[in-house]
């Protein structure tokens, strides 16, 4: 599940954390800490002071303050109790450009672990991990990789859905019979059916369509299966391609 409370952004894994509607019944947009019959429980809270409160929580879960506080002012703005009137409809109006199925995926490259919350501090590795991929020539060890022009950037072996660590992996597709090279690794991505996403080759488009992505799941336009997700890289004038598997 995606879900996680429009307000705050704390996961809503059970029911039990859904706050309630007028008619006291459960709502799945907000959790009980936030929402309740209808109301906010401060409606004459900030942003900034909903980060202040949420911070200290984040910081006895392992992060320091000072990088769940940056964290939160990049994640917050994304919810619905903070989006503007004209963001909100924009973002009613997304949507996927084609659904699509594909077969198994074969890919060799770098991978490692972590996570969406890690990826928000001073501790990311994805963009290091990019650096090396380029840098170490990881394509030209990658037996038969002639023949595959794309890049995939993937997230695979989640943990916990959008809320915990999975893997990144970096590689291309290789020969059938392909091996892995010293200090390259081996991913199988199954077969799928995907939403397919797009968006330029700039960083910050990739990161805009994957925060529009994470709204489009958390409001249940399609249930994502988490059998491994992926971006397609070309050339550089080219379109990046954002699969996400779904049922």
């Amino acid at each position: 599940m995606d879900k996680a409370c429009q307000s705050c952004g704390m996961p809503l894994e059970h029911e039990e954390q859904y706050g309630t509607d007028a008619q006291q019944a459960k709502t799945d947009e907000y959790c009980k800490y936030c929402y309740k019959e209808g109301a906010f429980v401060q409606p004459q809270l900030t942003m900034e002071e909903m980060i202040q409160q949420c911070a200290p929580i984040l910081a006895e879960q392992g992060m320091q303050k000072e990088e769940a506080v940056a964290m939160m002012r990049s994640y917050l703005p994304n919810l619905k109790r903070w989006r503007s009137q004209e963001s909100t409809e924009r973002e009613e109006d997304f949507k996927p450009i084609r659904e699509e199925s594909r077969g198994e995926i074969r890919l060799i490259g770098l991978a490692a672990r972590t996570s969406n919350r890690n990826e928000q501090t001073s501790q990311a590795i994805i963009p290091g991990m990019w650096e090396r991929f380029w840098s170490e020539d990881v394509p030209g060890r990658i037996s038969g990789h002639e023949e595959h022009r794309s890049v995939y950037g993937c997230y695979t072996n989640y943990e916990n859905g959008v809320f915990g660590d999975y893997t990144f992996f970096i590689g291309k597709e290789a020969a059938v019979d392909g091996e892995a090279s010293d200090g390259l690794e081996q991913l199988v991505i199954p077969a799928a059916r995907y939403a397919v996403f797009q968006a330029t080759s700039e960083p910050s488009s990739v990161f805009r369509v994957w925060q529009a992505i994470w709204n489009w799941a958390a409001t249940g336009q399609a249930e994502r299966t988490y059998t491994g997700d992926f971006e397609v890289y070309g050339s550089p004038d080219e379109p990046v391609l954002i699969y996400i598997a779904i049922k």
